[in-house]
């Protein structure tokens, strides 16, 4: 697990990764890697964030709540784009989802309604997901 965050995040420092590894549980994590377009309905693109709510949930009403999130700022807190069109990709850390998930969805709860979900997320062995939010 230290490996693939040192290759994949060299922004990420050391207290950082300690952090994180020490927090995830043994049986391993669930990362989420997810795709984004600032809109084209402002000029700007708009600013982007995460919200603390956000899980994933089984079909069975099961669900497991974010850890940790990477490149990609948690609520109140925003991320502003320059302009419309422009890409940004950040990762979502979650426990390891229990065996007997086979599909799922990634749900972003809002007070202000303005949350996500993406459904139909197929479970792999890898535990790696690449999702693109609209």
């Amino acid at each position: 697990f230290r490996r693939v965050l040192f290759r994949s995040n060299a922004d990420i420092n050391k207290e950082t990764i300690d952090l994180l590894v020490e927090s995830f549980p043994e049986e391993g994590s669930t990362m989420v890697h997810c795709h984004y377009v600032s809109s084209s309905e402002y000029i700007n693109g708009g600013w982007v964030n995460i919200h603390r709510t956000t899980y994933l949930r089984a079909n069975n009403g099961q669900q497991v709540e974010l850890l940790h999130a990477f490149n990609v700022p948690v609520a109140p807190n925003r991320h502003y784009f320059n302009k419309s069109g422009e890409y940004k990709k950040f990762t979502l850390c979650f426990p390891q989802l229990p065996k007997d998930w086979t599909i799922f969805e990634m749900v972003e709860e809002s007070l202000t309604g303005d949350g996500f979900k993406v459904s139909g997320i197929k479970r792999n062995e890898s535990g790696v997901y690449d999702v693109t939010i609209d």
